[in-house]
């Protein structure tokens, strides 16, 4: 028997060929699915605990006490065992620490601007973290001693200490102090690695309340020791913490749901073991079970309905050829053949070509799956997805084995007359009953999914394409056979013999409706899924855009917005590479954004949702302005006139100008004490003397304590008359000081504390009456800069009742005019404001850093502008680009079930061709045969050439342009089936 189904094989070796291309893309489709959904469940576990913040994925545990018996460190790993032995979780990253709440007082006073001889202090906790000299570069050397600290680079600067140095810590709740000696001074390699950055207690975050305006970053960074100076204190009341940080293995070894309900039951278990437990990873478990559930739902909807096609495709092409074989089972049945034997040498002509295609498909599968999703990296899981894949590939020979039955069964139950007769019967009624049953359905399906609740239906939506494909493809297969049997009568007559001849062809040969039926629906999945992929790929590319900003974005830690601006300027002076930008998401109502607006146009990736192009903002936010006042020379000479209208005992006066230096740092000149008449002042001011000098920021009347160490804004009772400021050469005049027009008064809401008057001689500054309420600011600035400052909005705020428009961002609160508005803003999404960064900083004359200091890359910027960048002082902290952002989004949940969707819509078509493929091959005989009967009936060559191939031509030619129509009404009436963004997003 075998050898009869490898005979008969043989003899059709084409139909035989084709039914093993289309088995081994249906096995494969099968056996692609679940290596798909699992490791694509892997890398989506991979990308939210990458994405997440570091609140969302990690753990920590509190406990308080002292330490009794052994030493500290001995006490953190036993809470670390219990901590982990109360999550009973495996996944986790665990750093352990200790800390007391305290203050750091600097031994030695500093004088530095606004202070002289005061011993600085900070809120520093003294912390024990595990491992930190590992994971820190350390100018001098790791704390270990009893009586040894480090000072971050933050700390130290502020208190002004240095390796060897004393410092002295008084505990919160704690008698006593203790004097350390410093013999470190680190810096984090990463200060956004999980061992910093999973513990408040570390790295400051935010400046100190009322602080001096030099400050410019956080100070109170954590004072780090060795375990002997805790053993040496033993104090009573000392916090020992436990972080534990996801890492992606969490979500691979475990269902969301299991991870939740451990994270319930730790909660209770920490606290019965006297642990506070805080967490927000809940949010993180949220995220990966919605995005498995959409995979694990559409990924198999997918491949059932690629099945689906797979098992139509392989019953048209058994059909066809089982036509081709009756007469040969008839000859067969003529003999004498059992019902057995008939049904085993028809049968097997399929199920051969299929089981072949079942073992190739197999591997195939795997091939394709990790071509496109990559390989899984768990055994466990690689054992699952084997055995899953080897079900899906029994499930999907099993249905093809089916269908080839179906198609058989008629043949097979004939009668041998029947099967001797050339011409087949008439199709029965009840198929043409069923067709209707299936268009029916499913159209009460489509119009469930559009009317469905949001959220339901989720499955049903995926599929609503293709059932919405297959309704219009049943009917339109059948539109096209009746038309096809309406223009012969009308071609006869018209003495066109060679479109009779085709139509009759369409309208007449059995099968050809469902053909078309195929083609239609390939075509109008593959689509429906090319539009909805690419859209939500373009989508993903314009969310990155609008988040990101510029091609490359560098996060980098400079000492303020006007260091950071001119090193961007000296690393890129042609300004066409790198833009500075700051970003502050915690101004009062604000989100602000900061840039070197001139090179916008050449930096930032700019889209119409910004409201205007990118050289219009450019120019609307940084129109012209005068000139800064520049002091380039190593002296200030301040040339001055002084009246005491209310003289005070004990009262000290000075005068005082704030510069920027040629590296953006704070300096005060100030000259005094001030005694009534003209004099002649002088302050060094070493660091202008290199060019391109320091900028005039304000000048100032302050007064200042008795001991002369705080200096603050004078009280009314003085006027002075500053005649003129020179470096060496002339920096103001008495002219240039007497023009009111090149003088502004403090743009903050804190009232000015000057009455500014131009007089003959220069510019008198008088102290304004005391007013009550805020501080009053003690300068008066020059006009370098526009004034209210230009600001394009994404949402603009109601107007004030009383007051004007104004922006805030760190410690400045300014003045505004709306010159632009947009419906998106880059990086501040749809409320936020985009204002100069220049401007800003001059106008807000607080010397200060921001939450986000940036540098935006151009596409194309040279791989040495990082180096650069780093030659000027900055410190790259991190980097992110448009490509990765997008990226990111392309490989959660629903990105990866449009992928698949997709990738089934290309096999459809693969699978439509070749039952068109099989169609023709069988055709072949029957056709050469009536063909040359026209041939000799007298129709001439050209005729039956035509012939020959019109029929195929106009079948695939209206079957793809019903297809390519079905995807404009599909999309139009059901839009997208599944959201590209699991959060909502939607683009503007």
């Amino acid at each position: 028997m075998l050898a009869l189904v490898l005979a008969a094989l043989r003899a059709r070796r084409a139909q035989a060929i084709t039914l093993l291309l289309l088995s081994t893309l249906a096995a494969a489709a099968a056996a692609a699915a679940p290596w798909y959904v699992l490791a694509s469940t892997e890398r989506i576990a991979t990308r939210h605990v990458e994405s997440a913040t570091i609140q969302e994925r990690s753990l920590e545990t509190v406990g308080e006490g002292a330490i009794e018996g052994g030493s500290v460190a001995a006490h953190l790993e036993a809470n670390a065992l219990l901590t982990q032995s109360v999550v009973e979780l495996d996944g986790f990253t665990t750093f352990t620490q200790a800390y007391l709440v305290g203050s750091l007082i600097a031994a030695t006073p500093r004088d530095d601007g606004a202070t002289v001889g005061v011993k600085r202090e900070t809120d520093s906790p003294l912390s024990l973290r595990t491992g930190a000299c590992e994971h820190a570069t350390i100018e001098g050397r790791c704390a270990t001693g009893p009586d040894e600290v480090m000072l971050s680079y933050r700390t130290a600067h502020w208190l002004g200490a240095k390796p060897g140095d004393k410092v002295t810590f008084e505990a919160t709740n704690v008698l006593g102090t203790a004097q350390f000696t410093v013999v470190g001074i680190y810096r984090p390699l990463d200060p956004a690695d999980p061992f910093w950055s999973s513990n408040a207690q570390l790295i400051a975050v935010d400046l100190p309340v009322g602080a001096p305006p030099e400050i410019t970053e956080p100070v109170d960074d954590a004072v780090l020791a060795g375990p002997a100076v805790f053993d040496q204190m033993k104090p009573e009341k000392l916090r020992f913490v436990v972080d534990m940080v996801a890492e992606p293995k969490l979500f691979v070894d475990n269902s969301p749901s299991e991870v939740r309900a451990f994270l319930d039951a730790a909660t209770v278990k920490a606290a019965n073991n006297r642990l506070t437990m805080y967490t927000s990873l809940y949010a993180t478990v949220e995220r990966v079970e919605r995005d498995r559930q959409l995979l694990s739902l559409g990924v198999p909807v997918g491949a059932f309905q690629l099945l689906l096609l797979c098992w139509f495709a392989l019953y048209l092409a058994v059909k066809y050829t089982g036509d081709e074989r009756r007469p040969d089972v008839g000859l067969v049945k003529l003999r004498g053949a059992t019902r057995g034997r008939t049904w085993a040498l028809v049968g097997g002509q399929s199920a051969v070509p299929m089981l072949a295609g079942a073992v190739l498909g197999l591997p195939l599968g795997y091939l394709v799956a990790t071509a496109v999703t990559g390989t899984i990296d768990e055994p466990a899981v690689v054992s699952q997805a084997l055995s899953l894949s080897v079900g899906a590939v029994v499930v999907a020979v099993l249905g093809a084995l089916l269908a080839a039955l179906l198609a058989e069964r008629r043949s097979l139950g004939a009668t041998v007359a029947e099967l001797l007769r050339q011409t087949p019967g008439r199709a029965r009624a009840w198929r043409d009953l069923f067709d209707l049953v299936l268009v029916l359905v499913a159209g009460v399906a489509v119009y469930q999914v559009k009317t469905r609740a949001s959220g339901d239906a989720a499955g049903l939506a995926l599929l609503a394409p293709g059932l919405a494909a297959l309704a219009c493809a049943l009917v339109a297969s059948r539109v096209i056979t009746a038309v096809a049997g309406r223009l012969v009568e009308g071609a006869l007559r018209h003495g066109r013999p060679a479109r009779a001849l085709t139509a009759i062809y369409l309208a007449r040969r059995p099968g050809v409706h469902r053909l078309a039926a195929l083609m239609i629906v390939t075509v109008a999945l593959l689509g429906t899924s090319y539009i909805t992929w690419d859209t939500g790929v373009t989508a993903g590319r314009t969310r990155a855009e609008l988040e990101v900003g510029a091609d490359r974005v560098l996060t980098v830690r400079a000492e303020n917005r006007l260091a950071l601006l001119q090193a961007v300027r000296a690393a890129d002076p042609s300004g066409k590479q790198a833009m500075a930008a700051v970003q502050s998401l915690r101004s009062g109502q604000d989100r602000v954004l900061l840039v070197d607006s001139p090179r916008l146009p050449a930096v930032a990736v700019w889209r119409p949702e910004y409201g205007m192009t990118a050289e219009q903002a450019a120019a609307a936010l940084h129109p012209p302005a005068p000139d800064p006042v520049m002091v380039s020379g190593g002296e200030l000479t301040f040339d001055l006139d002084v009246r005491m209208t209310k003289p005070e005992s004990g009262r000290t006066l000075f005068f005082e100008a704030v510069l920027a230096d040629p590296q953006g740092d704070r300096l005060v000149a100030r000259v005094g004490p001030l005694v009534a008449g003209a004099a002649v002042l002088k302050a060094p001011v070493p660091v202008c003397a290199t060019a391109p000098g320091c900028r005039l920021s304000s000048l100032a009347i302050t007064q200042s304590t008795l001991e002369q160490k705080v200096f603050f804004a004078a009280r009314p009772g003085i006027d002075v008359t500053v005649r003129g400021l020179s470096a060496g050469s002339p920096v103001l005049g008495a002219d240039a000081l007497a023009d009111r027009t090149r003088w502004r008064l403090a743009v903050s809401p804190a009232p000015p504390n000057l009455i500014v008057t131009p007089t003959g001689g220069g510019l008198l500054l008088r102290v304004a009456p005391i007013r009550p309420g805020p501080a009053s600011d003690a300068g008066v600035y020059p006009v370098d800069t526009p004034a209210p400052i230009a600001s394009i909005r994404a949402k603009r705020l109601q107007q004030r009742i009383a007051g004007d428009q104004r922006v805030t961002y760190g410690s400045a609160s300014i003045a505004e005019r709306i010159v632009g508005s947009a419906t998106r803003l880059p990086r501040l999404g749809d409320q936020g404001v985009l204002i100069d960064l220049e401007y800003a900083d001059r106008l807000g004359a607080d010397f200060g850093a921001g939450e986000s200091m940036q540098v935006w890359l151009a596409r194309g910027a040279p791989r040495d502008i990082v180096d650069r960048l780093e030659q000027q002082g900055l410190i790259v902290q991190g980097e992110e680009s448009i490509d990765d952002t997008a990226a990111r989004y392309a490989s959660f949940g629903p990105p990866l079930t449009l992928r698949f969707m997709l990738l089934s819509a290309l096999i459809g078509v693969a699978l439509a061709i070749g039952a068109a493929s099989v169609v023709a091959a069988v055709e072949r005989r029957p056709r050469g045969a009536e063909l040359t009967a026209l041939r000799i009936q007298g129709a001439p060559s050209r005729l039956v050439r035509r012939v020959a191939v019109e029929g195929y031509l106009i079948l695939v030619g209206v079957s793809v342009l019903i297809g390519v129509l079905l995807v404009v009404l599909i999309r139009a009436y059901i839009g997208d089936v599944l959201p590209y963004f699991a959060d909502g997003w939607k683009a503007p």
